[in-house]
């Protein structure tokens, strides 16, 4: 089962959405309702052992000074 992002063109809202079958229809907008969400192309990052998983934890805002504080997908950057 696939999980795409959308955006909305008429609120500008970002939403994910995990589609449960083939041909599934656009979702319609969680914050306005709207029925009009465009396909975003995404990233894939697999994590390997050894790597470093998140390439911006010095911008990270979960980040107080204490250590990264935040995980791979926290979309806090």
């Amino acid at each position: 089962m696939p999980i795409y992002e959308y955006s909305c063109p008429d609120c500008g809202n970002h939403f994910s959405h995990l589609h449960k079958r083939l041909g599934e229809n656009v979702p319609e907008c969680p914050q306005c309702h709207g029925k009009n969400g465009k396909k975003q192309f995404s990233t894939f990052a697999p994590a390997t052992a050894g790597s470093n998983p998140c390439a911006q934890r010095d911008a990270c805002p979960m980040n107080a000074g204490v250590g990264h504080q935040c995980c791979p997908g926290c979309r806090h950057h």
